[in-house]
């Protein structure tokens, strides 16, 4: 059991207890740092997974068919928009790996040159085609230097190979393009400062392979021939959240108690997460030189 990243085969125990009730491992290398999931999916495994089980898992889990999860999912469209929305403009063709059902692409459609969605899933697939999004179903059907701007939200720790995966991204990107990385931070405080067990358990999904902190998603950019990058830390839920779940032991509470805690105290608490980087979320924007 090698480390993905450094090859150090001594790495410590995380937790035995993954969502979903999976029979598999999350481990710490004791050298880089990266968390990792074992026994890791096979490329066969991860590729059946993807195509006709994980769809099927998220669906039953959200309730939501691909309209549905559309709509549900506007309102992170809009929050992934105002990261991106100063490096986008009219020139610009752009695609997203793993798009759903879409609704990122359909909020900046109309202010780009041309959006693409990459989706294995066929149900979310099929739905981005009926709504006029132009779908490819593998990276390797993109040409060279063919887009200004690729978007990963989310993606990046479901892959089982990352380095691989974002040298082929490198090559479909133009000079001076840039990649945009969201994913969830390992050192998200809930995890590294309050250790509350029900979200230990929750947190942990044999659907992510990887997971990843400042320094280790760097080492994977660099790693992948990328040089020029700055890695943001974002905090995407809140006081009442966490509150929540000290309390429940559950997800929720999202603005539970917005009518006590003043706007200025919940900005105060998302910067002191974001400033010591045990926020939630790594935003990561990457340029090809």
């Amino acid at each position: 059991m090698k480390c993905y990243l450094c090859n150090n085969e001594e790495h410590n125990l995380v937790s035995d207890k993954l969502r979903y009730d999976s029979q598999r491992n999350v481990y710490k290398c004791n050298n880089c740092g990266l968390v990792f999931i074992y026994p890791q999916m096979t490329p066969e495994e991860e590729r059946t997974f993807y195509e006709n089980e994980y769809g099927e898992i998220y669906s039953a889990e959200k309730g939501t068919t691909p309209a549905e999860l559309f709509n549900a999912r506007l309102g992170d469209a809009q929050s992934y928009y105002e990261l991106i929305k100063k490096h986008i403009d009219k020139n610009q063709d752009c695609l997203e790996l793993g798009c759903a059902s879409g609704y990122f692409l359909a909020t900046i459609k109309d202010e780009v040159k041309s959006v693409t969605g990459l989706e294995t899933h066929l149900l979310l697939r099929q739905y981005c085609q009926e709504i006029g999004i132009n779908m490819v179903e593998s990276i390797d059907e993109c040409q060279n230097e063919q887009f200004d701007s690729v978007f990963m939200f989310f993606l990046l720790e479901h892959l089982g190979n990352p380095i691989d995966y974002l040298t082929n991204v490198k090559r479909i990107l133009k000079k001076g393009g840039k990649v945009f990385i969201e994913v969830p931070n390992v050192g998200d405080a809930l995890l590294s400062l309050y250790n509350i067990p029900a979200f230990n358990e929750y947190y942990y999904t044999p659907a992510h392979q990887f997971y990843y902190s400042k320094n280790t998603l760097s080492d994977v950019l660099q790693k992948s021939g990328f040089s020029d990058f700055e890695i943001k830390p974002v905090q995407r839920y809140d006081l009442s959240n966490h509150m929540y779940w000290m309390m429940n032991g559950k997800p929720g509470g999202q603005g539970a108690y917005n009518d006590v805690f003043s706007p200025d105290l919940l900005k105060m608490y998302a910067k002191n997460l974001t400033d010591h980087f045990i926020c939630d979320t790594l935003f990561a924007v990457v340029t090809k030189t």
